[in-house]
């Protein structure tokens, strides 16, 4: 009890011995000036977010901190109207692992990020993590390349983003959403949005989801060529973004954000060069011997019990990242050969074949390939597309056979046609060809003739 009267004694002492200067000091470390309004002073508090704080909520603080006396209430006031709170801008910048209240381009914001609760311990085996994700994926390269993506995204202490989003899928129980929260825990709920579904990306406020280290979409469902496929690609590749919030003007913001995406189907929306996405299954069997519930309930007992956060932030906070490059293609999988291969183009490869097969042919007309359209159910407004993929040029619309049409021509091929004059195909090669003559139709692709021109 002695002991601790002395500790009491010297705690009284010490709050004696701080002077009201030292005081403001500490007082505008923690709170930042927002405007006057109705006459008062409002502050924020850099500590718990508060943003509508007045002189008297300080006082509190000041009493903490050591102010004490008779005449504390008029002191505080005197000390509060004496300090000289920073003001500051209350849109928040993320920048990992900076100070809770950072300056850019001469002004104070609020930085989002939080550090973590979870704190890296290398020297506890992350094993348990890395075989998990070994078994999900199929391979140790899978599982090697995600760790190494991670790794990088938790050592950077920038914003800059590797070109690279990862597509999961697979059957329901497979602990994909045991991996999102895994990377929550890790890496801070700051650094990590998470959206239900692909709707978010299209929202008013789309830009809130890429302005931290990842975003993650359950249930996913893009269509191919869709708008929200579209700014996927923008968003995936760029650091920042002109956009606006809802109920505000366009401006630019940073978009650092990684994107996750889980599904329980392989994706459709793929373009068959696509080289920004890694995909690959979350999935695996188990075998007649193993209990998939005991499985999955040891794992997450590591997580959450055994220190298993820790392991992995250790890990990641340990790897080696010297060799990712930012603008690197996403690894190649077996499951994205698969994919891609589905969402080849079957028109226009078929529409190249016929190319390659009457390679004497510099000038087409759409219906030469009617078949083609009949077989794959190919719509009007769509064909010339596809003609366009398949390497064809279109020419101005002439009257041809008392049809106007369009003709199409191979790259490099020129057709000159005029009124009352008849047409004539500059060749790659600089010579010229008359449609009239031998050389010039007879031009059989398909059982479709390009003959008996007319003149203009």
């Amino acid at each position: 009890m002695q002991l601790q009267g002395i500790k009491m004694t010297t705690q009284q002492l010490q709050r004696k011995t701080i002077t009201d200067n030292e005081l403001g000091i500490k007082l505008a470390q923690r709170y930042y000036y927002i405007k006057k309004s109705g006459g008062q002073t409002v502050y924020w508090d850099s500590e718990e977010g508060h943003n509508n704080l007045t002189k008297q909520h300080l006082y509190g603080t000041l009493i903490a901190y050591g102010l004490n006396g008779d005449d504390v209430i008029s002191r505080c006031s005197t000390t509060v109207d004496m300090t000289q709170f920073k003001p500051i801008i209350l849109e928040s910048i993320y920048r990992p692992y900076q100070a809770r209240v950072i300056q850019k381009n001469h002004h104070w914001h609020p930085n989002s990020w939080v550090k973590p609760d979870v704190k890296p311990n290398a020297s506890i085996s992350a094993q348990p993590f890395q075989q998990h994700l070994k078994r999900m994926l199929g391979s140790k390269a899978k599982a090697d390349y995600l760790i190494d993506m991670l790794a990088y995204r938790y050592q950077s202490r920038t914003n800059i983003k590797p070109h690279v989003a990862f597509y999961f899928y697979g059957g329901q129980g497979f602990g994909k959403g045991i991996f999102s929260s895994t990377i929550e825990a890790v890496f801070g709920e700051s650094a990590v949005r998470t959206v239900t579904d692909q709707n978010a990306l299209n929202s008013m406020s789309s830009v809130d989801v890429w302005t931290r280290t990842w975003a993650i979409v359950d249930e996913v469902d893009v269509k191919a060529g869709s708008t929200c496929y579209n700014n996927l690609k923008t968003m995936i590749g760029g650091q920042s973004f002109d956009s606006s919030r809802k109920g505000e003007h366009f401006k630019k913001f940073e978009t650092p954000a990684q994107l996750i995406m889980n599904s329980n189907h392989p994706p459709t929306f793929i373009e068959a060069d696509d080289r920004r996405f890694f995909i690959s299954k979350w999935e695996t069997e188990f075998k007649p011997t193993e209990n998939k519930t005991d499985y999955f309930r040891k794992y997450v007992l590591w997580l959450q019990h055994e220190q298993g956060y820790e392991a992995i932030a250790g890990l990641l906070a340990k790897r080696d990242v010297s060799k990712v490059e930012i603008s690197a293609h996403a690894m190649m999988t077996d499951e994205k050969l698969q994919v891609t291969a589905l969402m080849a183009d079957g028109v226009v490869d078929e529409i190249v074949n016929l190319l390659d097969a009457h390679a004497a042919v510099n000038v087409f007309d759409s219906d030469m390939f009617d078949d083609v359209w009949r077989d794959n159910e190919t719509p009007k407004a769509v064909q010339k597309y596809k003609l366009q993929e398949a390497g064809l040029v279109p020419t101005l619309a002439k009257k041809y056979e008392g049809k106007n049409r369009t003709l199409w021509t191979r790259k490099g091929v020129t057709l000159k046609a005029a009124n009352g004059v008849a047409p004539v195909l500059i060749l790659a090669d600089g010579s010229s060809v008359d449609l009239k003559s031998d050389r010039g139709y007879q031009h059989v692709v398909n059982g479709k003739t390009i003959a008996g021109w007319r003149e203009f």
